[in-house]
């Protein structure tokens, strides 16, 4: 259940930076999602893209501003084996951040300028977290603790890894 509310709020929230007429970044997520749909070339595995959202991105009522920005991101994805929050090391402080998984990580990627990853992956269960100054940033859960968790069982899986740590809901 949380982790079907993260994902809401993360697809409102985004779609009220876009929808809105005074985004002040000139990033068009929605048009680089659609240009990097274009490079997919594995057939097995994971792609999407990464992006980063700060500022204010709570909707708002013209003729009313905010200050969203969503922009795509280069960063390193590392992918681990299926884990679950407990056996990982959290930053203290935080709610996304971790210092280390406790197993190793069985790929690693780093996103081109426009945030666009691909890896291929055999069928299995695995963990997404992306490196952000030197910490592991996995926001997401699944219903048993899983983090930033995506099956991959034959074809291709879209993942759009969006860092939220920056904007305020």
């Amino acid at each position: 259940m949380k982790h079907v509310l993260i994902w809401m709020l993360l697809s409102f929230a985004s779609y009220a930076c876009h929808k809105s007429n005074t985004v002040t970044s000139g990033c068009d997520i929605l048009n680089t999602y659609a240009q990097n749909a274009q490079k997919v070339t594995i057939t097995k595995g994971v792609w999407g893209t990464v992006s980063l959202m700060e500022g204010n991105c709570m909707p708002m009522v013209p003729p009313a501003t905010n200050t969203c920005k969503h922009c795509p991101v280069q960063r390193t994805i590392k992918v681990y084996p299926y884990t679950l929050q407990q056996n990982a090391t959290l930053v203290p402080n935080t709610a996304s951040f971790y210092e280390s998984f406790n197993v190793p990580a069985v790929a690693e990627i780093t996103a081109d300028a426009n945030g666009f990853y691909e890896i291929n992956l055999p069928d299995g269960q695995y963990s997404l977290a992306i490196v952000e100054n030197g910490k592991l940033y996995a926001s997401g859960l699944d219903e048993q603790g899983g983090l930033n968790p995506v099956t991959i069982n034959g074809g291709v899986q879209k993942v759009n890894l969006i860092m939220t740590y920056k904007a305020v809901f």
